[in-house]
Order: C-alpha cells, then sequence, then structure tokens
C-alpha cells in the first residue's frame, strides 16, 4: 500500500495531543506526532508491542514527523529513547527501525518510499523481529 496515493497533497495532523490522551506514558516531554491518519494507526499498533516489551524498559517517543506537506521541507523525524535491559533495547530499536522502514516516509534512508505496512501484518512483523533478537541475546 502506497501512503496517501489517493490524493498528491499529503493530509499530516497533529496528533500529539491524540496519541498523550491514549499512550501519554510512552511519550517525552514535547514529543510531536505530525502523520496522516492511516500512519497513526499503524504508529499506535507499534506502540503496542513496544508497550508489551515492559514498562521497565522506560521506552519515550521523543518525535515522530512525516514533512512530506511543508512547502520547505521533505523526509520524516523520529526519535526514541529506551534503558531497560540489553535484550529489551535491542528489541525496542529493531521495532522501531522496522517501524520507520513501514511508516510511509519518503526519504534516501527509507527502502520502499511511500510504503506502509497494512495493520494486519504488524504482528508477524513483530514476532519475527522478537525470534531474531531472541535468537541473538539466547533468551
Amino acid at each position: 500500500m502506497i501512503a496517501n496515493d489517493n490524493n498528491p497533497k499529503i493530509r499530516t495532523r497533529d496528533y500529539t495531543w491524540s496519541l498523550e490522551f491514549l499512550a501519554h506514558y510512552l511519550m517525552a516531554p514535547g514529543c510531536r506526532v505530525v502523520l496522516d491518519a492511516e500512519q497513526f494507526e499503524v504508529l499506535k499498533a507499534y506502540l503496542a508491542h513496544i508497550e508489551a516489551v515492559g514498562e521497565d524498559t522506560n521506552f519515550q517517543l521523543e518525535m515522530c514527523v512525516d514533512y512530506r506537506d511543508h512547502a520547505t521541507s521533505a523526509g520524516y523525524g523520529v526519535s526514541w529513547d529506551n534503558d531497560g535491559s540489553p535484550f529489551q533495547d535491542d528489541l525496542i530499536d529493531a521495532i522501531m527501525v522496522d517501524m520507520v522502514q513501514n511508516l510511509g516516509f519518503v526519504a534516501g534512508s527509507i527502502f520502499r518510499e511511500g510504503y506502509i505496512t497494512p495493520l494486519e501484518d504488524i504482528d508477524g512483523r513483530i514476532a519475527e523481529i522478537r525470534a531474531k533478537v531472541a535468537a541473538k541475546h539466547n533468551v
């Protein structure tokens, strides 16, 4: 699926307040979330998997912004922080990297620009990531 393929003018919204309401404990102070509606649903699905890693990870989303509809910018900005066990840190980092690659961003660092992974595929992707990271850590 290609992000925003039905509308050449990207329609992002500031979902910061919505995410603060839904998952305030996963957000760093000053976090900003600007995505389109489909991207926001995918972000929430990935964050649910991160939350399941455990509260002791101290995960915080610092930013998740799609800049494609800004007149002077392109690309995206995503940052996060966590400090759990080495296994938890590697797992969260791998989940976030997968999310960034599959959230519909357009930038040179994205393998399939504009691609948004379908919601129904996320659980399987996370299971594969978890298995790879667990094997690396002999967990």
